[in-house]
């Protein structure tokens, strides 16, 4: 067996479904769409993201020779139905990298202990990967195709993977790149679900338009960006409040996985019983500990985010028994909660929500929200 093959084989083990092997040459195309779109992506290059610096994989481990790349199907439990439409399938399938405590954070971890111990140096992993593009790496290693919505389709699998990336200074066996996309030549199913327009263009995505983008990104400090999620966007969030599945819900290619019958998970069930859009706007030490914690804790960890999360799915409800939650919301420390749960009383509007926010509106120190307050008022 040679070494290519005990990696492709070690990694199938741990659970990945397909593996494949390229070079480390640089991505030229990466670098010449960054600079294409540099208005949509300054606030990733011009950070600590630095994604210029994804172009040479030498950047990451200068003796670089070779890219391994494991997609891993995320798609094989059912998932409870009060988490669908709520949160991401990635991430309610812990299959990120993030946190090492979890199953995705466990198995990069397994998988760069086999790379050493076959004496390989392998790259520093970078936020939440390894520094490459991923997606057209895979490419490149054979193991799928790109496709409108810009997400990776594996061959029997579909969209619904997750890609980890090891940059080796071994030199490897490299496998065909794949060629060409997977959609349909007239097929706009992603586009059109997408309901934020974020997917542009065939290929290209706005992501300041993007629901994750506002869900989990916007976060962080980058530069021109803000965690008050742009009042037009809100009403379009519906339920979600950490991820999106629309598009992916949408493509043709995953249909046969959202139909089949698939095993139930204990603990996804186990920790759905513990999740709602009142309790994650709440807060509280129980809801972090048994629902957030085991699930969301990838881009973020703060829990005024949460709330800023929930707050806009509640006022997407049209059920004004939310108010309440939401008047109590009000009271909240942190500024950027408050600001959004005003938004959310406007949206569900009546007479309890009008005095709620007239009475804040009087006690409300933070300029950003009073001007959601005042603004809520006028819709109510």
């Amino acid at each position: 067996m040679t070494l290519t093959e005990e990696i492709k084989s070690y990694a199938l083990d741990l659970g990945y479904s397909k593996v494949g092997v390229t070079t480390a040459e640089p991505f030229p195309l990466y670098a010449e769409a960054l600079k294409e779109r540099s208005e949509d992506y300054d606030w990733a290059v011009e950070s600590g993201l630095r994604l210029d610096r994804a172009v040479n994989p030498q950047d990451r481990l200068p003796r670089a020779r070779s890219i391994i790349v494991a997609v891993y199907d995320y798609m094989r439990e059912h998932f409870p139905e009060n988490l669908v439409g709520k949160i991401g399938r990635l991430y309610q399938s812990r299959s990120y990298i993030e946190p090492p405590t979890r199953l995705g954070g466990v198995r990069v971890q397994l998988m760069r202990k086999f790379l050493e111990g076959k004496g390989m140096q392998v790259g520093r992993w970078f936020m939440i990967s390894s520094g490459v593009p991923d997606r057209l790496a895979a490419v490149r290693a054979g193991v799928g195709t790109i496709g409108r919505n810009t997400f990776l389709c594996t061959p029997g699998i579909g969209t619904f993977v997750f890609i980890h990336t090891f940059i080796v200074d071994a030199e490897l066996e490299y496998d065909s790149p794949a060629v060409g996309t997977h959609c349909p030549p007239d097929c706009r199913l992603c586009m059109d679900a997408c309901p934020t327009g974020a997917i542009v263009s065939n290929l290209r995505i706005n992501p300041r338009r993007c629901l994750t983008f506002n869900h989990v990104v916007n976060v962080h400090g980058f530069p021109n960006t803000s965690p008050y999620i742009d009042r037009e966007l809100r009403p379009k969030m519906a339920s979600w409040i950490h991820g999106c599945d629309l598009c992916q819900e949408a493509c043709p290619h995953n249909q046969a996985k959202l139909t089949a019958e698939l095993p139930v998970n204990t603990f996804l069930e186990e920790t759905a019983k513990h999740f709602s859009l009142t309790a994650l706007l709440r807060m509280d030490r129980e809801i972090e500990t048994k629902a957030v914690a085991p699930l969301l804790y990838t881009y973020m960890r703060e829990r005024k985010y949460f709330q800023r999360n929930a707050a806009v799915a509640l006022g997407n409800t049209d059920d004004r028994g939310m108010v309440p939650h939401l008047i109590q919301a009000m009271e909240d420390p942190e500024e950027l909660v408050r600001a959004h749960a005003a938004w959310a009383l406007g949206q569900l509007g009546g007479d309890g929500a009008r005095n709620a926010l007239e009475a804040s509106l009087q006690r409300e120190s933070g300029t950003r929200a009073k001007e959601e307050i005042l603004s809520a008022i006028e819709r109510t």
